[in-house]
């Protein structure tokens, strides 16, 4: 048997693709709708566990209530009334029914299809195409975008990177995230201790959009609820109650720029690390889901704030000029963790 293999599957009436690790007994499985992540299944005390908390069921992934695990694009999370301007353009978008609000991009609502599959002794790769994106489809994104989203599985680690490529004769603006929800167990986040090396809190208003300039960025000392510096005490850290919905920057990032925030699980030892090159980080403690409050946290690698296509200093970040492409590499890994 080879070590790694690709199955097509189905969630309801929706595709899906499980790269699998038969060495380690690993599996993670992908709708093509959204290009979004479902589970990954791993070997605790014997028995296979997903420590992704992802759509269940054919409607939880059509409806994407709590967009567990989508990739977002071409942004992430909201936009000022979505309104924004660009390029000495102002634009209006509209929000994507059911919901009444502009949030969280596009592509989650599209089916991208399967591009290029590669397997080596070491990994499995597999590439994602959405051509979806052109200038009469969304209504105030007016531009031509190739987004690929590339998988790549190797023992307990997933390395994801999402690019979008302009294939117009004009700039387009773009960043992206993604909107996972990681757990060890099915006990909850509150016995969690969670490890953020970031300086800064962003400062947000009512409506979740951070504060313009530099008002925004505030000491992450002047917040002692939210510091999950590492040099922070374990039971400083634990999530024990504390309702998050807050963007961390200003991250600690290593000679290769990635940055990594820990979620541990002291009753299983079960250590998953999300790493990403570059960015913010935001958490979200589920508190406001209609299904499954608090039974998995959100840690959610970002390119850039939210509302970024309104923030002027920015704007060299998130332009795409035609014929080129930005992109955005991030990922996780799980460890058992000796003691």
């Amino acid at each position: 048997m080879n070590r790694f293999e690709l199955k097509e599957a189905t969630l309801g009436k929706f595709k899906t693709i499980q790269l699998i690790d038969n060495e380690t007994k690993s599996k993670f499985e992908v709708a093509l709708k959204g290009a979004t992540p479902l589970s990954f299944n791993i070997q605790v005390d014997g028995k296979s566990f997903s420590v992704l908390d992802g759509f269940l069921t054919e409607e939880e992934l059509d409806k994407g209530s709590g967009a567990r695990n989508w990739i977002m694009t071409p942004f992430a999370n909201r936009i000022r009334n979505g309104m924004y301007f660009f390029n000495g353009e102002d634009y209006q978008l509209q929000p994507v029914p059911p919901r009444n609000y502009v949030i969280h991009g596009y592509t989650s609502h599209e089916l991208f299809e399967v591009e290029n599959i590669e397997t080596k002794k070491e990994f499995i790769k597999v590439v994602l195409l959405s051509q979806s994106i052109r200038p009469d489809v969304y209504k105030g994104y007016p531009f031509s975008l190739d987004v690929r989203v590339t998988f790549i599985l190797s023992g307990t680690k997933v390395t994801i990177n999402v690019a979008g490529k302009n294939t117009g004769c004009k700039p387009l603006p773009f960043f992206c995230g993604w909107h996972p929800y990681f757990k060890t167990s099915d006990r909850g986040i509150e016995h969690l201790i969670l490890t953020i090396d970031a300086q800064s809190n962003i400062l947000m208003d009512s409506n979740y959009l951070p504060l313009d300039g530099d008002e925004t960025y505030s000491p992450i000392n002047d917040f002692p609820r939210l510091n999950f510096l590492l040099r922070t005490p374990q039971v400083e850290r634990t999530i024990s109650g504390k309702i998050i919905d807050n963007c961390f920057a200003k991250l600690k990032f290593d000679d290769e720029g990635i940055a990594r925030s820990i979620l541990f699980d002291p009753e299983n030892n079960l250590e998953i690390t999300l790493f990403q090159k570059g960015g913010v980080t935001l958490v979200f403690t589920g508190d406001t889901l209609k299904e499954r409050k608090r039974k998995s946290l959100a840690i959610e690698p970002m390119q850039s704030l939210t509302n970024t296509f309104n923030r002027p200093e920015l704007i060299e970040q998130f332009t795409i000029n035609a014929g080129d492409e930005k992109s955005f590499h991030f990922g996780f890994e799980v460890k058992r963790k000796l003691n």
